[in-house]
């Protein structure tokens, strides 16, 4: 939801932050995030291009601008906690609370404006993007050709959903193991549309852990399930097994155990192919 009541110098932060972490800002998105009329929407950008005319260059609709070569931090610390601050973790918009409150889910991938900009606009473009990359598996740097398409948030983690070119297929890639970033014009790599497991949804049953007591998975129940018998979930294939590690809910309960893992997931509602952890 349009936050309303933003002073002025609120919308130029939320211009140069969008500017620097999306590539791109415009009058439409400025009213996505604030509830001001299309007018005053259009002056502020006109106010941000005369104070830091060297930050953003012009749409050929007077409408959106692209950020430029010398776009710099000046109203913002450059961090990606202003951007998160400013869309929300879901991207609706987040609101000011009256009371104190302290959070443990913090965000532990080290994230560069310069290159979450890229991958974005690369998104929006749907071109594809060369990246330096390491994995545990291989560790050193090599490069990948991919065609990214979605942002994931795990946990303390942000990885980028996108095809890869040398593995031939879709793949999560970790934000904080890119270390560099060139774009891409190839448009022949699948996409989104192409994504069959990500366009797939399962249904995930989440019980307590047969390991517990009686008493503790009526604990357990109420306090995760309200007191009913699980918590279902309908996600995306690719974000089953996040889900699990979110929860830490067991998929071996014979190996994981309580009081570790509190949670199991039914082994009434087997796991599809492909919805574990893949290295």
């Amino acid at each position: 939801m349009p936050r309303g009541n933003a002073a002025p110098e609120e919308r130029l932060r939320a211009i140069e932050i969008l500017l620097l972490w999306e590539g791109r800002v415009s009058r439409g998105r400025l009213l996505d995030l604030f509830a001001v009329h299309e007018t005053i929407a259009s002056r502020d950008l006109l106010a941000f291009r005369r104070q830091y005319p060297r930050a953003l260059e012009g749409d050929p609709s007077g409408k959106a601008y692209d950020a430029s070569i010398g776009l710099r931090p000046e109203l913002t610390q450059g961090t990606f906690a202003e951007y998160q601050q400013l869309i929300g973790i879901n991207g609706e918009g987040v609101s000011g609370s009256t009371i104190p409150i302290e959070s443990s889910r913090l965000d532990h991938t080290q994230i560069d404006y310069r290159s979450f900009s890229r991958l974005h606009s690369a998104i929006r473009m749907g071109t594809s993007v060369l990246i330096e990359y390491r994995s545990m598996s291989h560790p050193e740097k090599h490069q990948r050709l991919i065609r990214p398409h979605s942002f994931i948030q795990a946990g303390p983690r942000w990885h980028v959903r996108a095809f890869c070119k040398e593995s031939d297929d879709f793949r999560d890639f970790n934000l904080g193991r890119i270390s560099s970033i060139k774009q891409d014009l190839d448009l022949s790599l699948p996409g989104l549309v192409d994504d069959r497991d990500w366009n797939t949804f399962v249904r995930l049953r989440l019980v307590p852990h047969r390991g517990l007591s009686a008493l503790q998975q009526k604990l357990v129940r109420d306090e995760y399930m309200a007191g009913t018998t699980a918590h279902v979930f309908e996600v995306r294939k690719p974000m089953a097994h996040y889900l699990m590690q979110s929860f830490r809910a067991a998929v071996d309960p014979l190996k994981e155990t309580p009081p570790d893992f509190l949670l199991m997931v039914d082994e009434s509602e087997p796991l599809p192919e492909g919805a574990l952890w893949r290295a």
